[in-house]
C-alpha cells in the first residue's frame, strides 16, 4: 500500500489530480460521495467523466444538500452524465439536523484501487481554491480497508433505510419546488450579501485580522499538465541562486520554462509578500539567450528556497519559502514526488546534479 498527501492549494490542486486520475485510463469504476456539488464544480470534472463513462466506465455518486450548498445545476449535470453511459447518483438527506459530510472518492479496476479521503467537495473552490487536504491510498482492490469502503459507499446509496434517493428528473423538480436545492444565482446572491455585511462591518472598524491572497482556478475544462495552460495555473520551483555571496536574492529562471504558455506576456513577477514587482532579466552566452535571471529578496535569509508562482488573468504572483519550513516542505514534497510518476510531472536543469539544479513542476 502506498499514500499520498494533499495539501491544497499550498503545494497541490486536487481538480488536477482528480481529473489525471481519471483521465489515466487505468480505472474501470469510480464510486464517489460529497456533501455538496456545484456547477462551478462538474463544469471542471464533467469531460473526463463523459468519456470515461462512453469508454464504458462505471459511475456511482451520493451527494448531501444541507446548508444550502448544493446547486440545482450540479445536480443537473450528475443527471446527464446518467444519460451517457453507466452513471448512478444519489441524494442523502436526513431531516432531522445532521449533515451529510463526506467527501470520498474510490477509483478501482480488477486488481488494484486508489482511495481519497479529504475535505474536497465537488465545487470550484473545493478543487481548487480552498485550503483543503486530502490522504490518498493505493491498494489492492481486495484489502480489507477497501472492502470495507466500498461498503460505506454502498450503504450511502441503499434506498430503504429512507435517507436516500436515487437522482432523476422528478426528483430533481421535488428537490427544487420545496427548497432543498437552489439555483447558483440565487446561493451566490446569498454569499455576496453575507460577505457584504460583513466586509461593511470590518471597514466601519477599519480592521481585518487576517492577510488575503485571492487563488485562481485553470480554464475549463481543465486538461493535463501542458504547457498550454495560462490563468489558474501553479508553477512551483526549487531555485538556486546565482551566487551564495555576491547575488543571494537572485535566481535563474530555465529558458524551458520562461518559454512555455505559463510566462506568455509576463515582464514581471509580483510577491504576494509586499507586492512590489521584479523585472525578469534576459541573460545571454556567446551571443544565445540562456536563462532569464530575476531578483527575489525574500529568499536572502532562506538556506535552500522555494517557490510557489500563480498565473492569474494578468500577473504572476509569487510566494517563497525556505524548503525546510512549514509551508516550504509541503512544496518540496511534491516536487519530490513529481520525479517519481510515471512519466515524470518535476522536472531538474541537472537531473545528474539534483543538488545543483533548479527543481520545476506545474500544478
Amino acid at each position: 500500500m502506498s499514500s499520498f498527501f494533499y495539501n491544497q492549494p499550498i503545494a497541490h490542486r486536487f481538480g488536477k489530480a482528480l481529473i489525471g486520475s481519471i483521465e489515466s485510463g487505468e480505472w474501470k469504476r469510480i464510486e464517489i460521495a460529497v456533501a455538496w456539488v456545484r456547477r462551478s464544480g462538474t463544469k471542471h470534472v464533467k469531460p473526463c467523466l463523459s468519456n470515461f463513462l462512453s469508454a464504458g466506465g462505471i459511475a456511482k455518486f451520493t451527494v448531501g444538500i444541507d446548508i444550502e450548498n448544493t446547486s440545482k445545476e450540479g445536480i443537473e449535470d450528475l443527471l446527464e452524465l446518467q444519460d451517457i453511459g453507466d452513471s448512478e447518483s444519489y441524494i442523502y438527506h436526513n431531516e432531522a439536523n445532521a449533515t451529510f459530510h463526506p467527501k470520498v472518492y474510490l477509483l478501482q479496476n480488477e486488481t488494484r484501487a486508489r482511495l481519497i479521503v479529504g475535505s474536497n467537495n465537488i465545487t470550484e473552490a473545493g478543487l481548487y481554491v480552498n485550503t483543503e487536504a486530502g490522504l490518498q491510498l493505493n491498494a489492492a482492490s481486495n484489502d480489507p480497508l477497501i472492502v470495507e469502503v466500498r461498503e460505506a459507499l454502498a450503504s450511502w446509496r441503499d434506498i430503504s433505510i429512507g435517507f436516500v434517493k436515487r437522482l432523476d428528473r422528478i426528483l430533481l423538480r421535488d428537490l427544487v419546488a420545496l427548497g432543498y436545492v437552489m439555483p447558483e444565482t440565487t446561493l451566490r446572491g446569498r454569499r455576496r450579501q453575507s460577505e457584504s455585511e460583513a466586509k461593511a462591518k470590518r471597514s466601519r472598524t477599519k480592521q481585518s485580522l487576517f492577510q488575503s491572497l485571492n487563488i485562481t482556478v485553470p480554464p475549463t475544462p481543465s486538461p493535463l499538465i501542458t504547457q498550454e495552460q495560462i490563468a489558474g495555473t501553479v508553477l512551483l520551483m526549487r531555485v538556486r541562486r546565482a551566487s551564495e555571496t555576491a547575488r543571494r536574492t537572485q535566481v535563474q529562471i530555465p529558458i524551458r520554462v520562461i518559454r512555455t504558455k505559463f510566462f506568455e506576456g509576463i515582464t514581471e513577477i509580483v510577491s504576494a509578500h509586499d507586492g512590489r514587482s521584479h523585472t525578469i532579466i534576459t541573460a545571454s552566452a556567446r551571443g544565445l539567450i540562456n536563462t532569464m535571471k530575476v531578483e527575489l529578496p525574500e529568499i536572502d535569509p532562506m538556506t535552500d528556497p522555494v517557490v510557489r508562482l500563480e498565473r492569474t488573468a494578468t500577473a504572476i504572483v509569487y510566494q517563497t519559502f525556505d524548503a525546510n519550513s512549514v509551508l516550504g516542505r509541503p512544496i518540496m514534497d511534491a516536487l519530490r514526488k513529481g520525479i517519481e510518476f510515471d512519466p515524470p510531472v518535476t522536472f531538474l536543469t541537472t537531473p545528474q546534479e539534483p543538488q545543483r539544479a533548479t527543481w520545476w513542476r506545474f500544478i
